[in-house]
């Protein structure tokens, strides 16, 4: 098995052996009184960034920038949309799926999927006929999926953003927009568009955070050392162990932050953030990068969407405020 963003920065080898290894607890590394002591201090420092973003979020001021930053969610999903097909196009040029290390080749059909990919990009990022482009993407990720299984979970956002498209398609900035309108009954049911986004995207933060950094640490202290992170100091501490807990640790908890969309802008950000600083320094291809950047810059316009806990916070504080009709 081999796991997307790790197999960017080390040979696929490293990766395979590391996946069979289990000789290593990551949780060994808190046995240390110094990293101990360490870790508390991050996740007290974690705990009073959310508070102070929180104090902002459900302030009047907070509020307000929320509700005007939301007026921007069009051009997110045209953002979304344009990642998904320059992802699909730059698949087909790389003669690659998602990522570099998915061959074409490996894939049913796969012989006949380069130009498939290079027409479905093409439409979807014109938006023409984007829900039957993207229906085809789905069939081809559903592929993949029965040759590779569970690891395509590393990749389960483009399930979300692709499903998106099918039922709400993207009549903003498109062709399909000129042509035709929404139909009310997809409409009604438009408030499930960014939990949907929101809880894809959440798992594909989570499952390389588990199946590596948690369960097999061996690969991220390869990846410290043959990368000197250590010598970060003002990033990371000295423990090549301590930081594969500690990157770890950070992933599950933002993915899981952005599932139940609790502080989802700011941890929206954080993983934009973490991906553009990981792209720079270990000089990753950029486009497997694509729908995970848009992805970020989404949730960053539209936070938690209406089914989520910042929602059910910021509507307690508006309510309490006499914010409603601002």
């Amino acid at each position: 098995m081999r796991i997307a963003h790790e197999n960017y920065v080390v040979p696929p080898q490293v990766i395979d052996s590391g996946m069979r290894d289990w000789s290593i607890n990551v949780f060994d590394a808190i046995k240390n009184p110094h990293n101990l002591f360490l870790s508390l201090v991050v996740i007290l420092s974690f705990f009073a960034v959310i508070g102070l973003y929180y104090l902002f979020a459900v302030s009047k001021t907070g509020i307000i920038f929320n509700r005007k930053l939301e007026r921007l969610e069009p051009f997110g999903h045209v953002i979304l949309r344009v990642a998904l097909a320059l992802s699909f196009l730059a698949s087909a040029y790389f003669n690659s799926f998602l990522g570099p290390e998915i061959s074409l080749t490996s894939i049913p059909l796969g012989e006949v999927l380069k130009p498939v990919l290079y027409i479905i990009g093409s439409l979807i990022l014109l938006g023409l006929f984007t829900e039957i482009a993207s229906v085809i993407g789905l069939i081809i990720l559903i592929l993949t999926t029965l040759i590779y299984k569970d690891y395509i979970v590393t990749y389960f956002n483009y399930f979300g953003e692709l499903l998106v498209l099918i039922f709400w398609g993207s009549k903003f900035m498109s062709l399909d927009g000129l042509l035709r309108k929404a139909n009310g009954w997809v409409n009604s049911i438009k408030d499930w568009e960014i939990p949907l986004i929101r809880i894809t995207y959440g798992i594909s933060v989570l499952y390389p955070a588990i199946t590596i950094k948690i369960l097999h640490p061996v690969i991220m202290i390869e990846i410290v050392e043959r990368y000197n992170l250590t010598e970060i100091r003002w990033l990371f501490p000295s423990d090549p162990l301590l930081i594969s807990l500690g990157t770890g640790a950070m992933q599950v908890v933002v993915g899981l932050a952005i599932i139940f969309g609790f502080a989802t802008r700011f941890n929206a950000f954080l993983t934009l953030i973490l991906y553009i600083l990981s792209i720079i320094y270990f000089k990753e291809a950029v486009w497997p990068h694509y729908i995970l950047l848009a992805l970020a810059l989404y949730l960053i316009i539209n936070n938690g969407g209406k089914y989520s806990i910042d929602n059910w916070i910021q509507n307690g504080r508006i309510k309490k405020l006499g914010l409603k009709n601002i």
